[in-house]
């Protein structure tokens, strides 16, 4: 679900991304903004989930086109590909601007160009510049128009998911779940109690996280709505795992009592 606008540029065009936005202020907080260069990318960033998340979730994309924007290695191998692709399939729209003279054809030879390829924004006069920006906010705006409230809630619940799937104390409990499936020290109906128990900890640790969440500051639109969602379908989950683990340990003791009661006949005919 695509509710977002994606802002793909090199560190080196910043000052132009930080004019842009500061024209883009008209927006509101009602579409999410996404901004993306190489300098957000460190050895103890999760951020190939982060950039997957921005780009499957963007209803368009901004691309500021410049020599240093087609020499990034990072924008040509992760952001390029996929945002062209899904354009082709009409999932999102495309707005290129030329920032300085570049080889664009490869990109608005198939979308057109906010500005003329002539007239590159970095040798532009302030009055040209303001008049691209207000263009673009235009266009812009009409991508947010056509998100309905349901793709917006939609569009949270995956970024939820991502969060969640994210935190150690989950990704922890995950991982020992995975463990139970290949001990071979448990089996049948006993491996699926210890399944029970740890998806029981695990949905208890979701809705920690969730309830955390809920009390952030300033939640962007429509998250608290994608929360309370989440949280209904964790507490079914939770209960379902309760009821299964509940008719297991009744289980157990029906054969328990199954395996004394043959004890006892074995021992009287002994």
């Amino acid at each position: 679900m695509r509710d977002s606008i994606f802002f793909s540029y090199c560190r080196e065009d910043h000052r132009w991304l930080d004019e842009l936005k500061a024209s883009l202020a008209g927006l509101g907080t009602e579409v999410r903004l996404n901004l993306w260069d190489d300098s957000r990318i460190s050895p103890a960033a999760e951020w190939h989930r982060e950039i997957d998340e921005a780009l499957s979730t963007a209803a368009a994309a901004v691309l500021l086109l410049s020599p240093d924007f087609f020499a990034s290695e990072f924008i040509s191998k992760y952001e390029l590909p996929p945002l062209l692709a899904a354009a082709r399939r009409g999932e999102l729209k495309l707005f290129p601007v030329i920032v300085s003279p570049c080889t664009d054809d490869q990109i608005t030879a198939v979308f057109q160009a906010v500005n003329d390829p002539a007239r590159p924004i970095a040798t532009a006069p302030d009055a040209e510049r303001q008049l691209v920006w207000k263009r673009l906010l235009e266009q812009v705006t009409a991508v947010g128009a056509t998100i309905a409230d349901e793709t917006r809630i939609t569009a949270e619940i995956i970024r939820l998911e991502n969060d969640l799937a994210a935190r150690p104390e989950i990704q922890a409990i995950e991982e020992k779940m995975k463990q139970a499936q290949v001990d071979p020290n448990l089996q049948g109906s006993y491996r699926e109690n210890v399944n029970c128990f740890l998806e029981g900890r695990r949905c208890q640790a979701r809705a920690t996280a969730l309830m955390e969440e809920m009390q952030r500051p300033e939640l962007p639109p429509f998250r608290s709505t994608a929360i309370v969602r989440m949280m209904q379908v964790v507490q079914k989950a939770e209960e379902k795992a309760l009821a299964r683990a509940t008719e297991l340990t009744k289980l157990f003791a029906d054969e328990a009592m199954q395996m004394l009661k043959e004890a006892k006949e074995s021992s009287s005919k002994a």
